[in-house]
């Protein structure tokens, strides 16, 4: 798991953790969640690694937070923030899940950054099709529910490719300076259609 830190404006730290995520799909939708907590600060997948279906993978050994999603389902995926959300850093009031980014499609290993600016506009078109990227350089998701402790993505499962997602959760200060803010970001493997 790699757990990254921003306190004002840059400073990033932490690490990964790889999972795998099977998509495709068919009329049938899937409903895999992942949960996540704060525990000193940090965004922390408490999702177990069968939590769902991932159990089965052969590509990788599954992790926390895996979803596996059967081959022909479109998924619908919700990322809940559990427990207590009191934000201890400096001015901090509460974290909010924020946004869910994607990136390094196809990698083997985690991307230095996310987003889809040096991926080639076909592969880049895929991922778009299935997640419906807004922003291409970011890796920015488009959601259709999202709350202080609920964000929702669908994933049309058209193509097979793997790429690497990235949750956000930010804590608002009561100083009025940029908030802080943590990720959690593993890996996703879509199955494609038929």
């Amino acid at each position: 798991m790699k757990i990254q830190f921003k306190t004002g404006k840059l400073a990033v730290s932490g690490l990964w953790f790889i999972c795998a995520m099977a998509f495709a799909t068919s009329a049938t939708a899937a409903n895999p969640n992942v949960k996540m907590t704060i525990e000193g600060d940090q965004l922390v997948i408490t999702s177990k690694k069968d939590d769902n279906g991932c159990d089965s993978l052969n590509t990788k050994r599954p992790e926390s937070g895996c979803i596996k999603v059967k081959k022909n389902d479109k998924a619908t995926i919700d990322f809940l923030l559990t427990g207590d959300t009191k934000c201890g850093l400096e001015n901090g009031i509460v974290w909010e899940l924020n946004a869910v980014y994607l990136g390094g499609y196809n990698f083997e290993s985690k991307p230095a950054g996310f987003g889809f600016d040096s991926t080639p506009d076909a592969d880049f078109n895929k991922v778009n099709a299935d997640f419906n990227v807004i922003d291409r350089s970011s890796g920015l998701v488009s959601t259709t529910v999202k709350s202080e402790t609920k964000i929702t993505i669908n994933d049309e499962n058209q193509s097979e490719y793997t790429v690497w997602y990235k949750v956000e959760a930010l804590c608002q200060r009561t100083d009025g300076n940029p908030p802080h803010t943590t990720f959690t970001d593993p890996r996703v493997a879509n199955g494609g259609a038929g």
